[in-house]
């Protein structure tokens, strides 16, 4: 765990928001023709996550990931047969987010099917949202998933909230 205190927060965040404005989506061609699908990781260390990391940065973060992906959305190129965009928000665990550009339908179908004996993704209740909970503003679409990591000598729960072209 993490202990001791977190010092220069705001540095660390302008930092960071200077580190997500470089993320440029669509220019890979190399990732896109393998894999058939982009991704970002948080560009930061595990500050982040840290207990004593004040929630009003943690919020900021949720609202500049969020707007990165709408950025991201309003330059999607014509040029693809399929395109989604979709960001998705890891509570606790900030740092795992990610933003993912799907290139292929059958890969973003099979994304939302995560239920085998490692990994499960259960539908939070009705009325649950990050949105709310942090008072985040957007116009994209939310869902949100309760995921249960199961090993031999663990199990991690954390809540996914994606925003952007969810399945439905």
């Amino acid at each position: 765990m993490f202990y001791g205190k977190s010092r220069g927060q705001s540095k660390k965040y302008k930092r960071l928001l200077k580190n997500i404005d470089k993320i440029k989506a669509y220019e890979d061609k190399a990732e896109i023709e393998e894999w058939g699908f982009e991704h970002f990781h948080v560009p930061c260390r595990v500050w982040l996550d840290m207990p004593r990391t004040s929630s009003k940065i943690k919020t900021e973060f949720c609202k500049a990931w969020i707007r990165k992906t709408e950025e991201i959305l309003k330059a999607k190129p014509e040029e693809f047969e399929f395109c989604k965009v979709v960001c998705c928000l890891c509570i606790p665990h900030l740092r795992n987010s990610q933003i993912i550009v799907f290139y292929t339908r059958k890969y973003y179908e099979s994304f939302w099917e995560r239920h085998c004996g490692y990994q499960e993704w259960e539908d939070l209740p009705e009325g649950q949202s990050l949105m709310k909970e942090r008072n985040i503003v957007t116009d994209l679409k939310e869902t949100g998933f309760k995921e249960t990591l199961t090993d031999e000598d663990y199990t991690a729960i954390q809540r996914l909230w994606f925003y952007g072209e969810v399945n439905e």
